[in-house]
């Protein structure tokens, strides 16, 4: 998959010139450096070696994990802008972003329903959910009717926006792609006081809420989620504008507090829609992960041919598979298949 949708030339393109350009002098790093590009590879530092670590991939964000993950993410947004906005003063406002720059290649691997996987993904979801969800079969036939709508309306969410402010996005923000570094509190104990971003495959340039809505939705439990919005939200854009500040960038006239409030509000469908295409294959233990997707014939059987067979195959074996999947299925359902019926956090 990697091959055909030429990810690795895009990341390359991201290391070896986005990055280069975007990166602020003095800005603490949000990724690791790159050493050097081969054919077919990239050598990056050695973050083992810097006490850098992941996560077990079962386990949620807390919230001194996700504090120290959304700082990151509005070091790396703000790289962006502040490269933008410089650009833009040296071209007397001529210039018109890095995406216009680099479209072509930033716009390999964009997720839409002409894709198989994501196609498989929006299909397999829907079938899991007839036979495993909560719902009744009315309720199962509107989802049915409106549920290619919401996919679509989710995946465009994802992409440049007309109507946003725009920044160099990841996309793919899930635990194994966040790498954390510890140090002892006054209490000798152990919390995160660094993260780093890895795997910049899915690149593009997107509003910054996407991101922020993704990593939200994809790491943390759905109950904390939704009781900490506010605070994670507040604290990212806080962060956003801190850095700009010290750029001499008047955060206010390139994004407000209302227009990122807002956005965020609409990219949630955004994140649990990419939450509801990864999580059924990560939420795996590494034998079933080896049995499964080890032989290509096999993997390429589940992931662009027929999801909905596997997903339900692993509900029927694994409750907590079942029930860490399907509540990211009904949360898309509650949420915007029954625009009339309240969604309540339970």
């Amino acid at each position: 998959m990697v091959k055909e949708l030429q990810l690795f030339e895009k990341e390359t393109l991201f290391y070896s010139v986005i990055k280069k350009n975007i990166t602020v002098p003095g800005l603490k790093p949000w990724s690791a450096r790159l050493i050097t590009s081969l054919e077919g590879a990239m050598v990056f530092e050695d973050l083992n070696a810097k006490q850098y670590k992941l996560r077990n991939k079962f386990s949620t964000l807390d919230m001194a994990h996700t504090l120290q993950a959304l700082k990151t993410l509005a070091r790396f947004h703000a790289s962006s802008i502040i490269y933008e906005e410089t650009k833009r003063k040296e071209t007397l406002g001529e210039y018109k972003g890095i995406y216009y720059d680099y479209e072509t290649t930033l716009r390999q691997g964009e997720y839409n329903l002409a894709s198989d996987f994501i196609f498989q993904s929006m299909i397999g979801a829907l079938e899991a959910m007839k036979t495993f969800s909560k719902y009744d079969h009315i309720e199962i036939n509107l989802i049915e009717s409106r549920w290619r709508d919401v996919w679509s309306t989710a995946l465009s969410l994802g992409r440049y926006s007309s109507r946003h402010k725009n920044v160099v996005s990841h996309r793919d923000l899930w635990n194994n792609n966040l790498m954390f570094h510890y140090s002892k509190n006054n209490e000798n104990c152990w919390e995160p006081d660094d993260c780093v971003l890895v795997d910049f495959q899915g690149v593009s340039c997107s509003p910054p809420a996407a991101d922020v809505m993704l990593l939200l939705c994809c790491n943390l439990n759905p109950t904390f989620r939704e009781q900490n919005i506010d605070e994670y939200l507040n604290f990212y854009y806080g962060q956003l504008k801190k850095i700009l500040d010290n750029s001499n960038i008047e955060i206010d006239e390139i994004l407000t507090k209302e227009e990122f409030m807002t956005s965020a509000e609409e990219q949630r469908l955004w994140g649990l829609t990419i939450c509801a295409c990864l999580l059924p294959h990560f939420w795996l233990d590494d034998d079933v992960t080896t049995e499964h997707f080890s032989d290509n014939a096999r993997f390429n059987e589940i992931f662009f041919k027929n999801r909905g067979e596997f997903i339900k195959k692993m509900m029927e074996t694994n409750l907590d598979y079942k029930q860490k999947v399907m509540e990211i299925f009904e949360e898309i359902a509650d949420r915007y298949c029954f625009p009339a019926k309240q969604y309540v956090i339970k």
